[in-house]
């Protein structure tokens, strides 16, 4: 049997022969689909082509269409892109007497999902291709108007591997259990992309052995992205099926325990300093490790040190609840909308809550400045000198030279050798933390 050709983002352009799919009802397509979840078996296409639809999905939408592409297409299969080139069409809309007709190409419009979310280079599209189980035929530039710079990638599904059909499925998964919505990028996507690097190595070798460190891999960042690496695994016929049932039985255990926020508790409550989170964070590295060998390897005499734990993570509060996935970046993240929150109940007067936000804040991230600098100020608003002292000292660390001027000015008024010490018993607002972490 012949396998399908599909033509996606098909808008209204309908191609006899194929299946054309789109995220609308439009006059063009067959069937009413997400590109990036198409309701086609493994390797059932012949053909997959996008024709001016990347620009619209953005990096990460289009890194996880490349795999769902891969995914649907047999070994041998061929994929075509056609997408407006990044550096020519930028220079297109510099140019004058063409960037009124470039602006379009480079922006989309502003109809309904007509946006452009991000253009590509050449080299760019060729290699997020190759991650994603393609072996690039070629890369050429089809211009056919001058405004228009297009360039299209021609590429050939590679020949299955365990890692390819893992991978592709893996990147499905995320989406279906909503580990990651490609529309809207969570921190943590480096965090992602390494687990799935390294899940896709240890793969090729299954085993009992290889079940635990793929649990241990990603439960310690998310117990659901360890549930998908179970659920993705390729010929599951070829694991032992006890352990692999006792290793689901126990990530479905660590989710139902909330173990992202179980691990944020955990940090957030290590005593920390400016310029130690790496050396605290190495430490509870060790500590995670230890623990998930108690859970997925009892009886190794590791029994007091999941205890240990047990009894240090009982208390959760309403922030750690919020992190589902745990890594530096989603608790940086959870600090800046901390930081935010604390400057609005500092401005309204509420300097309890305020000084509860900035201290969580600085729980997860000790190295950040402005939950810092605003838990001095707090202090010295509540006449508390010494700890807001305390605070500034801390500070002196990590801040960076332009705005040494400005500390040095608040540092003589908190100590008595300068005046108007209640000009910075104020709220200090970075509008670059407040835009990120508004809530």
């Amino acid at each position: 049997m012949k396998g399908l050709h599909l033509h996606l983002g098909c808008g209204f352009v309908h191609r006899p022969g194929w299946i054309n799919l789109d995220r609308y009802v439009t006059e063009g397509a067959d069937l009413q689909a997400d590109a990036l979840l198409l309701p086609c078996a493994d390797g059932s296409a012949e053909t997959v082509e996008a024709r001016q639809l990347v620009e619209h999905l953005g990096y990460v939408g289009t890194l996880y269409g490349l795999h769902e592409w891969a995914r649907v297409l047999t070994p041998g299969g061929t994929l075509l892109i056609e997408t407006p080139d990044r550096t020519a069409t930028l220079r297109a809309a510099l140019t004058d007497g063409s960037d009124a007709a470039a602006r379009p190409w480079l922006f989309g419009t502003e109809q309904r999902g007509q946006g452009h979310r991000y253009l590509f280079t050449g080299d760019e599209l060729a290699r997020m291709a190759t991650q994603a189980g393609f072996e690039v035929v070629s890369v050429e530039d089809v211009t056919r108007r001058p405004a228009h710079p297009t360039l299209r990638l021609t590429a050939r599904r590679a020949a299955d591997t365990p890692a390819i059909r893992f991978l592709v499925r893996l990147h499905r998964a995320f989406i279906t259990s909503g580990v990651l919505d490609p529309t809207d990028a969570p921190p943590y996507m480096a965090a992602l992309e390494t687990i799935c690097e390294r899940a896709s190595r240890l793969v090729e070798t299954p085993g009992a052995d290889t079940l635990a460190q793929l649990a241990s891999l990603s439960a310690r960042y998310s117990p659901r992205v360890a549930a998908c690496i179970l659920e993705a695994l390729p010929d599951p016929a070829a694991w032992p099926a006890a352990d692999l049932a006792r290793i689901r039985r126990l990530v479905a255990d660590l989710e139902q325990e909330r173990f992202p926020a179980r691990l944020a508790c955990r940090w957030r409550t290590l005593p920390k300093l400016p310029g130690t989170a790496d050396a605290a964070w190495a430490l509870l590295e060790r500590e995670i490790s230890l623990y998930l060998a108690a859970r997925f390897c009892p009886g190794e005499g590791l029994d007091d040190v999941q205890a240990g734990f047990d009894a240090a993570t009982a208390d959760l509060a309403p922030s750690d609840l919020a992190v589902d996935f745990f890594c530096r970046e989603a608790l940086t993240d959870m600090a800046r909308r901390l930081t935010a929150r604390g400057v609005r109940a500092f401005a309204r007067g509420d300097f309890e809550s305020g000084a509860a936000a900035f201290e969580a804040a600085l729980g997860y991230d000790p190295d950040l400045l402005w939950p810092r600098w605003n838990l001095a100020r707090l202090y010295l608003r509540r006449g508390q000198r010494l700890e807001a002292l305390a605070q500034y000292e801390s500070l002196q660390a990590s801040l960076p030279g332009d705005l040494r001027p400005v500390f040095e000015r608040e540092m003589d008024s908190v100590t008595g050798r300068g005046e108007g010490l209640d000009t910075f018993t104020v709220p200090l607002a970075d509008p670059r933390d407040l835009l990120e972490g508004a809530t």
